[in-house]
């Protein structure tokens, strides 16, 4: 569901929570860690600090860190950095004009399981994957 953008960020999220908060980290240094490639992984990035769930820091000290506990973000505010609304606003079969007035035959199903989602993913926070990574329920990043 989530587009590989999206899940990249979040593991670069996690990966960035795992390390001291007050440190920067080069986005090349990010990349090469999880097997990423950097200009994808950069203009994920890039969407993230616009959504200030990153701070950027320039120079030979600089790169980027969470701009927050990682207990303060949400799963939901990296993928709407990312991918949008588009996932929670979109026809499941790809409808344009599946909406209330016009529904496809899985509207009112995809309504159901669309929220149901989008709440699990205001609920997770990126602490909660960082402590089933550090448990070794995540395997890798």
């Amino acid at each position: 569901m989530l587009s590989s953008a999206c899940q990249d960020t979040i593991r670069a999220c996690v990966w960035l929570a795992t390390k001291p908060q007050n440190d920067y980290f080069r986005i090349q240094t990010i990349s090469e860690a999880l097997h990423l490639p950097y200009h994808f992984l950069a203009k994920s990035l890039q969407k993230l600090v616009h959504a200030k769930i990153l701070v950027s820091h320039r120079g030979s000290n600089g790169g980027v860190k969470l701009s927050r506990s990682a207990a303060d973000i949400n799963l939901i505010s990296i993928i709407y950095a990312v991918d949008g609304t588009t996932m929670f606003d979109k026809c499941l079969l790809g409808i344009g004009e599946c909406e209330a007035e016009k529904p496809c035959a899985l509207h009112a199903q995809w309504e159901i399981w669309r929220n149901e989602m989008e709440g699990m993913y205001s609920a997770m926070r990126l602490d909660e994957l960082v402590a089933d990574f550090s448990s070794s329920k995540i395997k890798r990043l």
